[in-house]
């Protein structure tokens, strides 16, 4: 059996792409700020919470030389300016300390002052400010009395050369003095909470084993990469709801429909060298865009003139005729042929506007397994294989379920479309073992729904901005495979049918 696989094994060690790491940072800003913000409310909430409020009561005094005459020179000043460091040691002095203490009306002592008060003079100049704190304001205002009313005694005794004068009384304090910790704190919570969410994005993208860049699909899956197909957003008008991203709406832009056609040019190479015709398309999760891949590649073939049928072989999630608007009955369809109720040349229906033969499922089925794995679907298979160019078979997901590996044995290739940064390399090589060791020859895989600015290599140049939102994607997701289904209603709407208004 050939395969494009060396080896399955996972390569060793955390790779870190740098530019694709600023490029989830930019995208994760938001998380950066919410984290700051609620780490700088912790902050300030603790800060609120541990800091008691303090209230200061301030006076002032100027000293300047009694010798000084009515002409002042800038000598006397700069003579002033010195006594003012003098006055400082003073005012702070046990002396006047333990003057205070018995003239403020308070029981407190000496050193209780001293931790109280704070003593500076203004910046170059002969002013000098007693500043004292507690937590309480009349304690403080008392205090600052204290010093108003025993200073002048204290300073003639030290230093009765020099005049301190009071410039300004002390006042009672009206409210707590503002808190330079709760800014503090606020300000280092904010760091803090910015580098614990940045540390979480870089750390959660080094670990994280997707597939992020064109060249993961050849290091990490050690797999041939077929093409690159962008995230696309849609210009002007809004799209219907039920709308489908086709390269027949030329809205989409150049890129979308160009790459399906390099695509295009990739496997008809494949394949006239191979002599091959069935293409299974699958991928290893849901969502991952392999209906829009397999409808859009079916496209392309036919706008090259070939005869192109599509097999909705999903059978628990059928999702063809939602993408394509068709009304199946269940008469006709492709369970009721496996079952041979209905001749297969009966159920498969041209579309017209497309080119295209389908056929589809109609609902989900319970016995998916048993009706893909069976002779008569071979048959079918067979058949189709004569009567077309080529046979495009949409499988369910095949990390999920079994399916795509029980009709990798009725196909000839298969083409694996991987999502950008989103299934597991771990599943995807597994997946890949899987199909390669049956019968299906694997063409490659298909990078798809890439970011515009993370498009590396084919079409880089042209990037219109086009696109649809991605935020609906599981809408229909495969939770339920493998513990059975409800009614068919509910399970109509195929994981890759809502990918058509989601991903390119």
């Amino acid at each position: 059996m050939n395969s494009n696989v060396n080896s399955t094994s996972a390569p060793k060690g955390i790779e870190i792409n740098i530019i694709y790491l600023l490029e989830t940072v930019l995208k994760k800003w938001w998380l950066l700020v919410i984290s700051a913000v609620v780490m700088a409310s912790l902050g300030l909430g603790i800060a609120v919470a541990t800091t008691t409020p303090t209230y200061s009561s301030d006076l002032s005094f100027i000293t300047y030389n009694q010798e000084a005459s009515n002409v002042v020179s800038s000598g006397d000043i700069t003579s002033s300016v010195q006594m003012a460091n003098t006055f400082k040691y003073i005012l702070r002095g046990r002396t006047m300390l333990q003057r205070v203490v018995d003239s403020c009306g308070f029981e407190v002592t000496a050193d209780e002052i001293s931790r109280s008060m704070s003593v500076y003079n203004q910046a170059d100049t002969n002013i000098i400010i007693i500043r004292i704190t507690t937590t309480d304001p009349a304690r403080s205002y008392g205090i600052a009395t204290g010093f108003a009313k025993c200073y002048q005694e204290v300073v003639n005794y030290a230093y009765p050369n020099a005049t301190l004068q009071m410039y300004e009384e002390p006042y009672m304090p009206v409210s707590a003095d503002a808190s330079q910790s709760a800014m503090r704190y606020s300000v280092i919570g904010a760091i803090v909470g910015f580098a614990i969410a940045l540390v979480a994005v870089v750390v959660t993208n080094a670990v994280r084993d997707t597939v992020q860049t064109v060249e993961d699909i050849q290091m990490k899956l050690e797999s041939n990469l077929i093409g690159t197909v962008a995230s696309v957003r849609s210009k002007g008008k809004k799209k219907n709801k039920g709308s489908r991203l086709l390269i027949t709406d030329r809205t989409l832009g150049f890129s979308f429909i160009e790459s399906y056609k390099a695509i295009r040019t990739k496997v008809e190479t494949f394949c006239a060298r191979k002599s091959h015709k069935v293409i299974l398309v699958t991928s290893a999760g849901e969502n991952e865009g392999k209906t829009t891949f397999s409808m859009n590649l079916a496209l392309s073939l036919a706008q090259n003139g070939k005869s192109v049928l599509v097999i909705d072989a999903d059978l628990r999630k059928p999702a063809v005729s939602k993408f394509l608007n068709l009304n199946v009955s269940p008469e006709y369809d492709l369970a009721s042929v496996i079952s041979g109720k209905t001749e297969l040349s009966d159920a498969i229906k041209f579309v017209e506007k497309h080119k295209l033969f389908i056929l589809t499922t109609a609902h989900s089925n319970d016995e998916p397994t048993e009706i893909l794995s069976s002779q008569q679907m071979h048959k079918v298979i067979k058949a189709a294989r004569e009567e077309f160019d080529y046979v495009i078979i949409d499988t369910a997901p095949a990390a999920v379920v079994t399916d795509a590996n029980i009709l990798s044995n009725f196909a000839d290739a298969a083409i694996l479309v991987v999502r950008e940064n989103f299934s597991a390399c771990t599943r995807i090589r597994n997946v890949i073992e899987d199909i390669t060791s049956n019968k299906a020859e694997l063409i490659g895989c298909v990078f798809n729904n890439v970011a515009s600015d993370g498009v590396r290599g084919a079409y880089s140049k042209y990037k219109y901005g086009y696109g649809y939102g991605y935020g609906g994607y599981g809408r229909y997701g495969y939770g339920h495979y493998g513990y059975g289904y409800g009614d068919s209603s509910s399970s109509s709407h195929g994981d890759d049918s809502h990918n058509t208004t989601s991903e390119s």
